[in-house]
């Protein structure tokens, strides 16, 4: 349970709207005009928080000439905390009798998101860690209500790597390998998703919350050494990926309504009763896709006895797209004189994960795929609107790691190394937050989307013979972590008002 706490940061992501200023009340007549309206027009400030992975593909070259690869392509990766300042300006629009904003930000981000690399082809180990991130770009939202704007956000990024320092790779461990890999700092995009909610209590003062994927280009680092600064003449070929998900306080300088707000066609009246009032007790069935990215800490041993460690622990990973299929029950309910959901859930993902694992001190590679996952659990909503659903789920998950085949990790590439490593399941936990929203084109037709955090007990795999499946006499420790976001429809089989919508 030790990474509890950037899982929390995930629920806050979605859920945190229980505590915005306009809370329903009941939805059986017409909501009376707001007292006090919501200026999304204007410029803000904003700091918070966050938790985010990284992988990454490294190939090592001889820096010649000619320029040429000397090792096999493997994926790194790494993980942790960030702090982050935010400012920018919005634009508040009608249109198509909705409500809209657009908006330009840049924001800071300082990190701590670290990981243990081991350069292809090298008997060394060293922690490699994004220490600042910074992106410009816009967005474009839509209210659900007044004071809650849903929407996503694209633009430009750049990210900043420490200077990582090596050890030599065995025992003892902890001896200076006289090498390093140089700061870098390394550009690309972004693309995201989020909300953000006005707090009641204090004027101007908002909650935003965002899940965040960039893409970084390939940048080239030298290894050089540590005595004289120059380059040993190999170099490293990286490119990076990061998912994060922060939440931060936001002070609007101009959020109360004005003359301008009180004559907008988006406030001229109370919006109409919703027809037909939507009934979100009862079973439903869903299928989708997403995006996921995971990272493992792995660690050598010889399996003696006495069993003893072999290499000192390096984090790998992979990512990749699943499909998902989901069923489960959900019950409607009123307290507080708002409406809420509380239900359970199971489902099972067609995944392919995958990245390139080269166990530490071994000399091989091979290709490590997350095949499938299943997940069962419950979960609580706010109905933020009759058809508007944020909530938090959590509960128990299994994923399977296909057997992964390796080749000798020296050129040239793709001889077999006579070794194998089993097929796996991983058993978890998961945390995840999320929204659900009614679509009006079919009736009993739903769209959900959710953010979903995975932690898994350390589990042991023993490296096997090819030829004859006996353990060769070492085995590998790891510990995984999965990031998804997934995104499906969902058929609810008693969608329609009836008894139940007087709960609101």
């Amino acid at each position: 349970m030790k990474q509890v706490a950037p899982a929390l940061v995930a629920l806050v992501t979605f859920s945190g709207s229980a505590l915005a200023a306009d809370l329903p009340r009941k939805y059986a007549k017409p909501p009376a005009v707001a007292a006090a309206f919501v200026n999304w027009t204007g410029c803000y400030v904003a700091g918070g928080g966050g938790y985010g992975m990284w992988n990454q593909e490294n190939s090592t070259f001889v820096d010649g000439p000619p320029r040429f690869q000397n090792a096999d392509t493997i994926t790194t990766g790494g993980r942790g905390y960030f702090g982050t300042v935010q400012a920018g300006c919005d634009y508040q629009f009608a249109a198509a009798s909705e409500r809209f904003v657009i908006g330009a930000f840049g924001d800071y981000d300082f990190a701590s998101l670290t990981g243990r690399l081991t350069p292809s082809g090298f008997s060394m180990v060293g922690d490699e860690k994004m220490s600042s991130a910074w992106a410009v770009g816009g967005r474009l939202g839509w209210l659900a209500t007044p004071s809650l704007l849903t929407y996503v956000s694209a633009g430009y990024t750049e990210a900043t790597f420490d200077r990582t320092n090596f050890n030599l790779n065995f025992p003892p461990f902890g001896v200076a390998a006289g090498l390093y890999q140089d700061k870098r700092t390394y550009d690309g995009w972004f693309i995201g998703s989020g909300a953000e909610y006005a707090l009641g209590f204090l004027p101007g003062l908002f909650w935003k919350t965002e899940y965040r994927f960039s893409d970084f280009n390939v940048g080239t680092n030298p290894i050089r050494d540590t005595a004289s600064g120059l380059p040993i003449g190999f170099s490293e070929d990286s490119k990076k990926y990061v998912h994060t998900v922060r939440s931060e306080l936001v002070y609007r300088f101009n959020s109360g309504g004005s003359a301008a707000d009180v004559t907008s066609p988006a406030y001229l009246k109370a919006p109409p009763a919703p027809t037909p009032l939507t009934n979100w007790t009862g079973c439903h069935v869903g299928g989708g896709g997403g995006y996921g990215l995971w990272n493992q800490d792995n660690t050598t041993y010889l399996d003696g006895p006495p069993r003893t460690r072999f290499s000192d622990t390096a984090t790998t990973g992979g990512r990749g797209f699943f499909g998902t299929v989901q069923g489960g029950c959900d019950y409607q309910f009123a307290a507080a004189g708002a409406a809420f959901v509380v239900g359970a859930f199971g489902d099972y993902d067609f995944a392919s994960l995958k990245g390139q694992l080269s166990p530490p001190r071994f000399g091989i590679v091979g290709e490590e795929k997350m095949s499938s996952a299943r997940a069962g659990g419950g979960r609580l909503g706010w109905l933020a609107t009759p058809s508007l659903l944020t909530y938090f789920s959590v509960g128990y998950t299994e994923a399977n790691f296909d057997r992964t085949d390796f080749t000798l990790n020296a050129a040239p590439f793709g001889r077999p190394s006579g070794v194998f490593m089993d097929k796996r399941t991983y058993r978890g936990w998961f945390i995840g937050a999320g929204e659900e929203h009614a679509l009006k084109l079919v009736p009993g037709l739903f769209w959900r989307t959710e953010y979903r955090f995975s932690e898994f007990d350390t589990a042991t795999n023993a490296v096997r013979d090819t030829a004859t499946g006996v353990p060769v006499g070492a085995s590998i420790d790891s510990e995984k972590w999965v990031h998804a976001v997934r995104s499906q429809l969902v058929y609810r089989f008693n969608w329609g008002g009836g008894p139940v919508v007087a709960k609101y």
